[in-house]
């Protein structure tokens, strides 16, 4: 079963969406983003669904950071935040989509779609990133 990370800093929240994920993925929660950091690379997580209000980490900042760390991880955000701005430089941070809290998260097959998504297109940009790379280098397709 695909492994996904949940990072939220709402205990029973966090809760609520790894029952919701459950029968899709092996779903784990964290409550911050550098534990986030510390336990994606060494348990084989496919991707992450990350709040971006996370009390060590701006906003702004949040997807940016983990994409820095894990350039090949999938980013799905659920978020209260509704700021068109906000959304959009998430999207262009690497996020693969944006989901809001208290709307897009109501039914567990909306999140693991949204999830098998981002894992599917995520997998499909870096299967061409290594295909452009050996052509650079010479090789035939």
């Amino acid at each position: 079963m695909t492994k996904v990370l949940v990072v939220e800093d709402d205990d029973t929240y966090l809760w609520t969406i790894l029952r919701k994920l459950r029968p899709f993925f092996n779903a784990h929660g964290v409550p911050s983003l550098s534990e986030a950091i510390r336990v994606f690379a060494d348990n084989g997580f496919k991707a992450v669904l990350l709040d971006i209000g996370l009390k060590d980490s701006p906003s702004e900042k949040t997807v940016r950071s983990m994409k820095q760390q894990y350039p090949n991880c999938a980013i799905v955000v659920l978020s209260g935040n509704e700021d068109p701005e906000r959304i959009r430089q998430c999207i262009r941070d690497s996020a693969s989509s944006y989901l809001v809290k208290g709307r897009d998260d109501q039914h567990p097959e909306i999140l693991s779609a949204a999830i098998m998504s981002a894992i599917a297109s995520n997998d499909v940009c870096h299967k061409a990133e290594r295909v452009q790379k050996e052509i650079e280098n010479g090789a035939e397709i």
